[in-house]
């Protein structure tokens, strides 16, 4: 909510103006912004027929039995917002799912993630024409690195996750937002303005920690409320689309049988016992895991255009000379925090550093040839990493993984009406076998805080709804953060190992009752 610092605010309200011809690209620019869209998207055609992961599998269930049931949502649980389950509802009404011998595979969801990672390169390039009119050099940096970071592979390509569908959302929200600062206060400046919280809203109902839009605009308000004509206004309408799109969101999944209360728990609720339990007693996967995000951090080159940038910025800040260099700043650094405080240090995550990054860009001033230069060797290196490792990616044969054989086990050997629990996480194992499970929690990180005693696992194992298989990762199903003794003894006593692949093991019920 920014105005423009070298237009004066008028004494009487003039026509609402056109976009000003600054904001035009040339044509060739167009055809550059056009042609990285193509890019984006077609980077993800090899992986149309890969299986699903995990979470893209888990999500995929979830969606399609999304119904009045005894959990969260119908009759599963999950840590994560409706939007994103109504979204591959919608990739998996848009295509076939099948199951082959190495997973799950369902086309339509990939191409959901290559449609949100083209869009966010478009959005993109029509935010940096906004935000640097007449700084080419800034506008084409944005575009590239924007394109550069969402075809690689160490920013979790060619995951479909919470991260790739809502990058396109914040960009939409910075764009209406930074566009209805730049008008004077009317109509069109409050549709843009109500757009821009709807955007906020809808970014969050993907994951609830990408708040990035609120982030940005709160500061730009407080760092500039006296250059912005009707801050009160501006402000209202931005909460009028924000509260409204909730509203209607918490109607329709209220419709679907899930509560607010049930969704404000899991989503913010849970995440504080969450961040606790990995604090006190994670694996050793989880620190080796966040080693990893480093890397790819600083291999990506992500970090390297982060440090510069944001040291372009600092000096505008410092200067005063550009408007969005503080509001810009404190979005990257929410990001950053996102990535940090996530617990689980997935690849994926970095794909939430892409709002701030390509702004910083965007804003990014070089008063001298060298600081030009530089950057364009580090645009360089980004596009360079990004083909290197999509390249390797690509290439590699997709093989038959422990989970897609624990999946072709069940198929072959499970009846229709059979259920499976697995335990813990994997929720594609699920999926891929074809069967239900009786246990809500599909996800690891939910059983360890909703069910740390497995009181909730015993009684669906003792109940009338026991499922006839279970997985194991390991001989047991004790891991870190669990008491697993009682299971264990249930499980041992009610149900014999069939098969071993990899860490599975695969347990089928005796029909006679306990050993």
């Amino acid at each position: 909510m920014l105005q423009d610092p070298v237009r004066e605010r008028p004494t009487t309200r003039p026509p609402e103006p056109a976009d000003p011809p600054a904001t035009r690209a040339p044509g060739w620019e167009t055809a550059a912004l056009v042609l990285a869209v193509v890019i984006t998207v077609l980077a993800w055609v090899p992986f149309l027929e890969h299986p699903l992961g995990s979470d893209e599998s888990g999500f995929l269930l979830l969606a399609q039995h999304w119904s009045h049931g005894t959990s969260l949502y119908g009759d599963y649980w999950v840590d994560r917002p409706p939007l994103l389950l109504w979204l591959f509802d919608l990739a998996d009404h848009a295509g076939p799912t099948s199951t082959a011998t190495v997973g799950v595979v369902a086309p339509a969801v990939k191409i959901l993630g290559a449609l949100a990672s083209g869009l966010a390169v478009l959005l993109t390039g029509l935010l940096a024409r906004r935000v640097a009119p007449t700084t080419r050099w800034a506008r084409v940096g944005a575009i590239v690195v924007a394109t550069a970071l969402l075809c690689s592979p160490l920013l979790g390509m060619p995951e479909t996750d919470g991260e790739v569908l809502a990058v396109p959302l914040v960009l939409l929200g910075l764009l209406l937002l930074i566009g209805s600062a730049l008008r004077p206060w009317g109509s069109r400046a409050l549709l843009l303005t109500v757009g821009a919280g709807a955007a906020a809203t809808s970014a969050a109902l993907v994951k609830q920690n990408v708040v990035d839009v609120f982030v940005f605009a709160l500061v730009a308000l407080l760092v500039a409320h006296r250059q912005v004509e009707r801050p009160a206004a501006r402000a209202a309408a931005f909460t009028s689309g924000a509260v409204g799109t909730l509203a209607v969101a918490m109607v329709a999944a209220a419709a679907q049988g899930t509560s607010p209360a049930g969704v404000w728990n899991a989503i913010v609720v849970f995440r504080f016992h969450a961040t606790a339990v990995i604090g006190s007693s994670a694996s050793s996967a989880t620190p080796e895991r966040m080693h990893s995000l480093i890397e790819a951090f600083l291999a990506s080159g992500a970090a390297a255009v982060l440090v510069m940038t944001a040291v372009l910025a600092l000096r505008e800040a410092v200067r005063r000379t550009q408007p969005l260099a503080v509001p810009a700043l404190v979005l990257v650094a929410w990001e950053l925090v996102g990535v940090a405080c996530g617990g689980s240090y997935w690849l994926h995550y970095l794909t939430g550093l892409v709002p701030g990054l390509v702004l910083l860009v965007a804003i990014a001033r070089a008063s001298r040839r060298w600081v030009t230069l530089l950057f364009t060797g580090v645009v360089s290196y980004v596009v360079l990493a990004a083909a290197v490792v999509w390249i390797d990616v690509a290439n590699t044969p997709v093989g038959e993984t422990s989970d897609a054989q624990v999946e072709s086990y069940l198929r072959a050997h499970a009846e229709p009406s059979d259920g499976v629990v697995v335990g813990f996480g994997h929720p594609g194992i699920v999926a891929g076998s074809g069967l239900s499970s009786p246990y809500e929690h599909l996800w690891s990180l939910p059983v360890r805080v909703n069910d740390p005693r497995l009181t909730e696992l015993q009684r669906v194992l003792s109940g009338p709804d026991a499922p006839d298989w279970v997985v194991t990762a390991g001989s047991a199903l004790d891991t870190w953060g669990l008491d697993a003794e009682s299971a264990d003894h249930y499980l041992a006593e009610h149900y014999v190992r069939e098969a071993i692949f990899g860490d599975w093991y695969v347990w089928h019920r005796f029909d006679e009752g306990p050993r």
